[in-house]
């Protein structure tokens, strides 16, 4: 699989191509070298040192007299590793004395090397630097240290913030579920030490049913960007029942792969247990935008795809949420004039498994019905429906890489990839529907509750290749 350009940034852990806090922009200052970000570790001048308050605003609280002052503080490269996990030291020279943790968008002027250690140099702009004698006596650095141009520091910064992408990415999650949290390690302390996103940890609020759709749906690496959950209505008026409102509980989840809406099998007062849900999937590939618009006290949300619209409902009261989540599918909707990188997902051929049928005793009918199919290569998957009460006529489902169809006795129903707008699938103890939701005909097929698995597997190869070019 190939890397994606298209993944929210911050949210799957990628690296950043573009203005990344410590990214270097030759050019930019127009002093010769490349322009750095700096973090001020030790303010070396008088002025005023700044805290935190509770909402994240700076606050001057004690004046700092400091020594004599040469014109720089110490500082790092941000997002840097000198090779032993910790930042690159950085002289910054700058008109007045900073603070601790102050960030400065500075120009690379040269450095030093000792041994393997290196500390750089650069410079607001518009300031000059100081000698070189000052500098060596700020930096410390001993007699046998080498000067280095501009040239050469940029060379060293790359290769110190390559180095510490390469050491992030060991913390990532790669094996297991990378959506799913760690159990035992509590929430308060894991989300700090972790790489799962804020909508991951949520996982354990939602009630089981959503999170069982979403193990069965949702790839083991994939990443949960965002979720917007809908509460059911428990008593609607005369009025919202002959309107006919939707009143159960759902699901709106972002994922860096696929955009899903779930939602509750059954209305909330029909039934005290558990009938499961229904989900409409759509990958990210197909999304071209989305629109908001407020009708009778809900917010009715528009998903544009390469093959169609689909709309859903939320509470008004979820608005905020709402325009967070349309700016972040926002990232994954194709730009014009601009090309992006897009994830090649491999499309792995799933064996039939004729105990589906065998089951039903059936097993010489599903090979009567699938010989073609299991025989050509360009079929990934096929799932058979048996014959039972209520279900006059066997049939299969057949996932292919360009086109989705439903084997019957009568004849084929095919669908083309490129006109499925979204894949549904009700996840239920009693029965496991399959729907193709599209410009092209009518597919929709339900199999036997106990099939859920598979059916369910065969669904997230489907989006794969719907999402595939």
């Amino acid at each position: 699989m190939t890397a994606t350009g298209r993944d929210a940034e911050g949210a799957t852990g990628g690296t950043s191509t573009g203005s990344g806090p410590g990214r270097l922009d030759r050019g930019a200052a127009g002093a010769g070298g490349p322009t750095v970000l700096v973090e001020v570790e030790q303010a070396l001048g008088p002025g005023l040192d700044f805290e935190r308050d509770v909402h994240g605003r700076l606050i001057a609280r004690r004046a700092r007299a400091g020594g004599p002052w040469f014109g720089v503080d110490r500082a790092a490269l941000c997002e840097s590793d000198d090779g032993s996990g910790r930042a690159v030291p950085v002289l910054v020279a700058v008109p007045v004395s900073t603070y601790a943790g102050a960030r400065i968008e500075a120009v690379l002027v040269g450095g030093w090397r000792e041994g393997g250690r290196a500390t750089l140099v650069a410079a607001v702009e518009g300031v000059s630097v100081p000698v070189r004698p000052v500098l060596a006596a700020v930096a410390r650095v001993g007699p046998g240290a080498a000067w280095i141009e501009a040239d050469e520091a940029e060379r060293i910064a790359r290769a110190a913030q390559l180095r510490h992408r390469e050491r992030r990415s060991h913390a990532r999650i790669v094996g297991g579920r990378a959506w799913d949290a760690p159990a035992g390690t509590p929430i308060e302390l894991a989300r700090f030490t972790t790489p799962h996103s804020a909508a991951e940890y949520r996982l354990s609020r939602l009630p089981p049913r959503f999170v069982r759709g979403l193990q069965d749906l949702l790839d083991d690496e994939e990443r949960l960007l965002y979720s917007i959950e809908r509460p059911a209505i428990l008593e609607a008026g005369l009025i919202d029942r002959i309107r006919g409102l939707d009143r159960r509980a759902a699901l709106l989840a972002l994922t860096d792969r696929q955009l899903l809406w779930i939602v509750d099998h059954v209305q909330p007062d029909q039934y005290l247990s558990d009938w499961g849900v229904d989900v409409e999937l759509i990958p990210v590939e197909r999304l071209l935008g989305t629109e908001a618009a407020e009708v009778d006290g809900q917010v009715d949300l528009a998903i544009m795809t390469t093959a169609g619209e689909r709309r859903y409902r939320l509470p008004a009261e979820l608005r905020p949420e709402i325009e967070v989540l349309r700016a972040l599918v926002a990232r994954f909707t194709p730009v014009p004039g601009s090309s992006r990188p897009r994830r090649i997902y491999e499309l792995e051929r799933i064996p039939f498994d004729e105990e589906t049928a065998a089951r039903f005793g059936q097993a010489r009918e599903a090979r009567e019905l699938l010989a073609d199919a299991l025989a050509d290569p360009d079929v990934l998957a096929v799932a058979y429906n048996p014959r039972r009460p209520g279900v006059a006529e066997r049939a299969a489902l057949c996932i292919r890489r360009d086109a989705i169809e439903l084997l019957q006795r009568r004849g084929t129903v095919r669908v083309r990839l490129a006109d499925v707008a979204a894949l549904s699938i009700t996840l239920s103890p009693l029965i496991a529907r399959v729907e193709v939701i599209g410009s092209g005909p009518r597919i929709e097929v339900s199999f036997p509750g106990p099939f859920a698995d598979q059916v369910a597997a065969l669904l997230r190869l489907a989006r794969r290749a719907l999402a595939n070019p």
